[in-house]
C-alpha cells in the first residue's frame, strides 16, 4: 500500500497562500492529493512495464485507488492480487503445442532485462497445456510419470509494484514533487489565477 498524504508545513503554506480563504484549504489538498495518486498510479505503472513483461492493463486492474476526502487528506494506492502464471508473462511458444508442432523446448521471460529461458531441469522439459477449467499454464511433471505436474509462477502484482529495487524506488520521489506541484496548481484555480 502507498499513501500520499501532506504534512502540517505543507497545510500551513497553502493556508497562508489562501488568506481569507484559508477555509478551503483541505478541499485544495484533497484535489492535489488525489491527483498526485492518480499521476503515482501512471507512473508505477509505466516502470513495473520497463521491468517486467506483463500487459499494462493487469497491473491498472490490480491497482485500486482510495481517494482522499476533505475530512481523511490521505490517498491510497493499493495493490492486490495472487501469484501470476508464468503464463502471464513473455512464453514461447504462447500456445499449446501437441505431436510433431511440440517443441524441443519452452522458453520463457519474466524481466525484460535478459533473454528468454529455458524451462527445462534434466531430462524434465515444461509444456503449455490447458487444463479441463480452459486456463492455460506452463507446467513440468515432477517425474517420469504423467503426473502429478507443477504450474510455473512468478511474482504477484504487489511484490512487483512494491519492489524497492526495481519500481516503487524509482517512483517514490517523483510522488513528492508531484504532489508540491499539484496543491500549487490547486491554489492558482482557487485564486483564480
Amino acid at each position: 500500500m502507498i499513501e500520499i498524504t501532506y504534512d502540517q508545513k505543507m497545510l500551513a503554506t497553502v493556508e497562508k497562500k489562501l488568506g481569507n480563504m484559508k477555509a478551503k484549504a483541505p478541499d485544495v489538498l484533497k484535489k492535489a492529493i488525489n491527483e498526485t495518486a492518480k499521476q503515482a498510479r501512471k507512473e508505477l505503472v509505466t516502470e513495473a512495464q520497463k521491468t517486467y513483461v506483463v500487459k499494462g492493463g493487469r497491473f491498472n486492474k490490480a491497482m485500486k485507488i482510495k481517494n482522499a476526502t476533505a475530512g481523511n487528506l490521505e490517498a491510497t494506492i493499493n495493490a492486490t492480487g495472487k501469484v501470476m502464471g508464468l503464463k502471464d508473462f513473455k512464453v514461447s511458444p504462447a500456445t499449446m503445442k501437441t505431436g510433431t508442432a511440440r517443441p524441443d523446448i519452452v522458453k520463457a521471460k519474466v524481466l525484460k532485462a535478459g533473454g528468454m529461458k529455458s524451462l527445462q531441469k534434466g531430462s524434465l522439459k515444461a509444456f503449455v497445456t490447458k487444463f479441463q477449467s480452459g486456463h492455460v499454464a506452463v507446467v513440468q511433471r515432477r517425474g517420469e510419470s504423467r503426473f502429478p505436474i507443477k504450474t510455473f509462477s512468478s511474482n504477484s502484482i504487489p511484490k512487483m509494484i512494491g519492489n524497492e529495487k526495481r519500481v516503487y524506488r524509482i517512483v517514490k520521489p517523483n510522488i513528492q514533487k508531484n504532489l508540491k506541484k499539484n496543491v500549487k496548481k490547486q491554489v492558482r484555480k482557487v485564486l483564480g489565477g
